[in-house]
């Protein structure tokens, strides 16, 4: 591929692919090989989309010797057929890049996860359990009332969360108030909140706290003058609040929360769910469980449409068997003897394993040992055109090509490995 110089120029509304917000606001501005966001208040969306016109052109590589992509892709079919064991891992990828990895694993055999998924699965098992009434982030800007927020500060993670979901004049809603039941909102999330009513409460057991609130929405005493470390008065007067609104929503990332092995992200995840079951019973109610890192809803939609398994399973002599443990990032490199990591958003380096790694990556990941095989790739939304789809679930995302790409996007690195036509 060769590099074509391009004039300066001002690209509006650009979507960002990065956190699962989903955000499609932003402004970047291009110069040939330079891209840079402008005014961008996410410090993540700042980071990532930043490329320098000066910085080398990536080239394929083999124990960190730098060699020709076809010698690259040869070595990658060479491990993928010999392999008997392969854990296709990393993952952040767009919806095309994750039908060609897809189909890879149908050819050669494997486990397929995404690199984010922790908390994801940690959602699963209060929706197996029980089912849960969640709703979209459209929803949430224009009718909630009074949201809910578990666990640590969102805005860490998802910069623009709350300027997105509670901006100061919803469609519906005549008043905001947001209840953090957890660490303290940083100076970002004050600063979006401020035309909110905003409450702190910060339990030393969020289990505990959050089942309290649970009770008093069904209706039960409450007793004691502390649960969980929060006082019990505050502990009703949000249960109260709650109950008083038209419109209630309770969000929280399990992501974050991994304390007790996992145990606080599921049981967070269940208690939400009875919440806001007790609460649609008189009033209008929903979960919104945050994620989407660097597509991973996407790449779970394209797995059940696909396959009808989400991620974390195994493809063996062309039938799948899906496995929320056992075939999660963690438990299948134990067993695997070889890893394909696929990391297209950002940098992600690879996690620690002692066999061979085929990687096909963002161009600035710094590993701890080099792969038997590197080949970097383009970027969504940066080198290539793609989708993705927002945290929600419901909503589609295209990207756009901000720069002519010298570099294969996911999608053509591994058809080429395939021995397909890119």
């Amino acid at each position: 591929m060769s590099e074509i110089e391009s004039a300066p120029r001002t690209v509006r509304d650009v979507v960002c692919g990065f956190c699962g917000l989903g955000c499609d606001d932003l402004t970047v501005e291009t110069d040939g090989r330079m891209v840079r966001a402008r005014d961008v208040v996410c410090p993540e969306a700042a980071k990532l989309f930043l490329r320098r016109a000066d910085a080398p052109v990536p080239q394929c590589s083999q124990s960190g010797v730098v060699t020709s992509e076809s010698d690259a892709l040869d070595a990658a079919r060479v491990l993928l057929a010999g392999a008997k064991a392969t854990l296709v891992a990393g993952l952040g990828v767009d919806i095309d890049g994750g039908r060609a990895v897809l189909d890879l694993v149908g050819r050669f055999g494997g486990v397929i996860d995404h690199y984010a998924s922790e908390g994801l699965f940690r959602n699963y098992t209060a929706a197996q359990r029980t089912g849960w009434l969640s709703t979209t982030l459209a929803e949430v800007r224009n009718r909630c009332d009074v949201l809910l927020v578990i666990g640590d500060d969102p805005t860490a993670v998802f910069g623009r969360l709350f300027e997105r979901i509670v901006p100061p004049n919803p469609l519906f809603a005549s008043s905001r108030k947001v209840i953090f039941l957890g660490a303290a909102p940083g100076e970002k999330a004050r600063g979006q909140l401020g035309h909110a009513d905003i409450v702190h409460l910060e339990p030393t057991d969020l289990v505990a706290a959050l089942e309290a609130v649970v009770g008093g929405v069904q209706g039960r005493t409450l007793r004691g003058e502390t649960i969980g470390g929060v006082p019990t008065a505050d502990l009703a007067a949000a249960a109260a609040a709650l109950k008083d609104a038209g419109y209630a929503v309770v969000t929280w990332n399990s992501a974050t929360l991994s304390g007790d092995g996992g145990q606080v992200g599921a049981l967070v995840a269940e208690r939400a769910t009875a919440l806001v079951d007790a609460l649609n019973v008189t009033t209008r109610a929903g979960v919104f469980p945050l994620g989407g890192r660097d597509n991973i809803i996407g790449v779970n939609q394209m797995l059940l449409w696909r396959i009808g398994y989400p991620l974390r399973t195994a493809i063996r002599s062309q039938i799948a068997e899906h496995d929320g443990t056992l075939f999660s990032t963690a438990a299948a490199l134990k067993d695997a003897d070889l890893l394909v990591w696929v990391s297209a958003f950002r940098p992600e380096p690879p996690p620690e394993f002692d066999g061979p790694v085929i990687a096909i990556a963002h161009p600035e990941t710094r590993f701890a040992r080099p792969p038997e095989v590197f080949i970097p790739v383009g970027t969504p939304g940066i080198d290539h055109a793609g989708t993705v789809f927002r945290m929600d679930s419901i909503v589609s995302l295209p990207l756009g090509a901000l720069r002519v790409a010298t570099l294969p996007s996911v999608a053509e690195a591994v058809r080429l490995i395939a021995g397909e036509a890119a």
